[in-house]
């Protein structure tokens, strides 16, 4: 449950865990906290913080609303910083409801805004996801380019979670082998810091790999790995928010896969005799040539596998 003592950075770190319902409804207690006490840069920061949860529960609509809160917020107060995040938040809500054109519209108007020296963090987030968008919408050629920038940045800022990003989203121009290397490392990173949701997308991308070269039982290992991530996600939420999650973004298309690999009532089996035995993810990574081990632990010593 939320607790009204969590500060922005804890809900943003549960966020990434994947508690989405509870971080949603820290964000609406701070947003319209916020909007009372007239702390606009507050109700930017939250509303875009809302929009990421609802947009990740499949409550599309909802996310547009905060989206443009944000915005509304944003204009008010002369800070360009707060005008790239608020068109950051804009650009989420409209790729939820997969209009890309505008997505790359407001991440494009984001950047311009943003000066130079302003938060590196916040520009790396914003051209990850630029490129992230510009791969979905099929502009390879602007999406290696922004990369190539965030990239550079993530390398210097050090961040975990932006560093498995960048290699996810650089393993669609590597050769087999160095994708292999670069997803298996993107995965590990993701599972010391704790984020599911980049997590399965890893997993599921790996087993497209091992399809391509042939290795049946090892993708379908990869795909139950991803399959229990996500369902673990989706486990605390109600039967409503439960559809939208499955339906929203990648997860439709994933839920293709494993209608078309396993038979179109496989849910149905699922429910009742439960997810087969399968490899752990990071011990058929090291089948893959990758040791986990060379992989800093981030101040994670024990880190629960997912």
């Amino acid at each position: 449950m939320y607790n009204a003592k969590v500060n922005y950075l804890d809900a943003e770190k549960r966020y990434f865990s994947g508690t989405y319902y509870d971080v949603l409804r820290a964000c609406l207690k701070e947003q319209s906290k916020a909007t009372l006490e007239g702390r606009r840069g507050d109700v930017v920061q939250w509303s875009v913080l809302a929009v990421q949860a609802s947009r990740d529960l499949g409550r599309v609509t909802e996310a547009l609303t905060h989206a443009q809160w944000a915005m509304d917020a944003a204009r008010s107060e002369d800070d360009p910083s707060l005008l790239c995040r608020a068109r950051y938040g804009m650009a989420l809500g409209h790729k939820g409801e997969r209009d890309f054109d505008s997505a790359l519209e407001n991440l494009r108007a984001g950047l311009e805004v943003l000066p130079s020296g302003a938060s590196d963090h916040l520009r790396a987030t914003v051209l990850l996801e630029t490129s992230a968008t510009c791969l979905e919408a099929g502009l390879r050629s602007e999406a290696e380019g922004t990369l190539a920038k965030g990239s550079a940045l993530v390398q210097w800022l050090r961040e975990p979670r932006l560093l498995a990003w960048s290699l996810f989203l650089r393993s669609s121009w590597e050769s087999p082998q160095a994708a292999d290397l670069q997803l298996s490392a993107a995965y590990e990173i993701a599972r010391t810091v704790r984020c599911p949701e980049l997590m399965w997308q890893i997993l599921w991308r790996l087993a497209e790999r091992a399809e391509q070269q042939g290795r049946d039982r090892m993708q379908e290992d990869f795909l139950w790995n991803a399959f229990r991530i996500v369902s673990r996600l989706a486990a605390p939420l109600d039967p409503a928010d439960a559809t939208a999650f499955w339906r929203q973004g990648a997860r439709r298309a994933f839920l293709d896969t494993l209608k078309t690999k396993f038979g179109g009532q496989f849910l149905s089996k699922v429910m009742a005799d439960g997810t087969p035995e399968s490899e752990d993810a990071t011990r058929i990574i090291r089948d893959i040539g990758f040791d986990p081990n060379t992989i800093p632990d981030f101040g994670r010593p024990d880190v629960p596998q997912l």
